[in-house]
């Protein structure tokens, strides 16, 4: 049964390099690569072997967004190459493209028995990185986006694909800060690959369905384990307590407006039954719904894992400790809160909607 081997970047170069590369290494592999261009609306799709280009084609594409792309395209075209019943199939997204809804379509081809999902290679500019992934550019600042209302940080898609990777993959030996905050924002805390020394078979292994179910699960976010070293360090912030609504939102630049990665899930007196997600990079932070506790399964909590580049990991302690309910607070019962304005429904929806 084919194997479907997923390739995401931010870098062009990296992304070819790679792929280029796995072509060559695996004896019939084929390549399925997208790019979306959001200003034509326009979806490219280019599948290629070893023995250079079998199909290039560009469709309208509805809304140039990840979604659709699957949808209209993506997941088409690995049907129609995996008619071919080649060995293995190289799945290049579009670029700052995040992993997790691309495996989770492959795994609904995996069900139908039609492939096996392999394992996740995120193509990285080793000597960029640093920037890439603290700096505060936008994706459209490096015409990465998916339009115009796509206004994520390039650091968030990076780490993104960073997070979601079974190995990170680098044209080369990078520096030990560069390799160090790459092994912080990886979950098994795995150093970066040269290209060069990529075992392909290392690939070929199929991902269980659970991981994929939990790959870019903000429930699931923990430290890797990596010491603290070169400026790059790591907390993992934890509570049972949920967070006072004004004062989350006044400790909001504690918490991730300094340059690194945060991440995790909270929860608000106000909304006790929703899973909140918090993920910050370049100095964005973003919030939202993930689902609630009943459906997680878990009792509520309020974990957050940060990872930063210089600064004092101690700030990012009291910011948290700042934003929790006090004993007093607690002490008032969460009927207190009911029916009490938040301010959070622009993120997070009406309460009646999402609790």
């Amino acid at each position: 049964m084919t194997t479907v081997i997923t390739c995401a970047a931010v870098n062009e170069s990296m992304r070819s390099t790679v792929t280029g590369g796995l072509l060559l290494d695996i004896p019939g592999a084929v390549l399925v690569r997208h790019d979306i261009d959001p200003d034509a609306g326009i979806l490219r799709r280019v599948i290629a072997d070893g023995s250079g280009v079998i199909d290039d084609r560009s469709t309208p594409l509805a809304h140039a967004c990840l979604g659709c792309a699957l949808r209209e395209d993506i997941i088409p075209a690995i049907r129609e190459v995996l008619m071919r019943r080649p060995e293995v199939i190289v799945l290049a997204l579009p670029l700052s493209a995040e992993p997790v809804p691309a495996l989770r379509a492959l795994a609904e081809l995996a069900e139908e028995g039609m492939c096996k999902v392999g394992r996740v290679v995120a193509a990285v500019d080793g000597e960029e990185v640093m920037w890439d992934l603290c700096g505060d550019d936008l994706l459209s600042e490096r015409d990465l986006g998916f339009g115009a209302d796509d206004d994520r940080a390039l650091g968030e898609a990076l780490a993104r694909q960073i997070e979601c990777a079974d190995v990170v993959v680098t044209a080369g030996p990078v520096a030990q800060a560069e390799e160090t905050v790459l092994r912080h924002m990886h979950p098994g805390g795995a150093a970066p690959v040269p290209v060069c020394e990529l075992q392909a078979s290392s690939l070929l292994d199929p991902l269980p369905q659970e991981e994929v179910e939990h790959r870019g699960d903000p429930l699931a976010a923990a430290p890797s384990g990596v010491p603290d070293a070169h400026g790059v360090w790591t907390v993992e912030l934890s509570s049972w307590r949920p967070c006072h609504p004004d004062r989350l939102r006044e400790n909001f630049e504690g918490l991730g407006g300094t340059p690194g990665r945060g991440r995790g899930v909270f929860w608000l007196p106000t909304r006790p039954e929703t899973v909140c997600q918090f993920d910050s990079a370049g100095g964005q932070i973003s919030i939202g719904t993930h689902m609630t506790w009943q459906e997680a399964g878990v009792d509520p909590v309020t974990r957050l894992v940060i990872t930063g580049v210089d600064g004092d990991p101690t700030e990012a302690q009291a910011a948290f400790e700042a934003a929790l309910l006090t004993d007093a607070e607690l002490a008032a019962g969460l009927d207190s809160w009911a029916g009490r304005p938040d301010d959070y429904d622009p993120w997070l929806g009406e309460r009646r909607d999402v609790a």
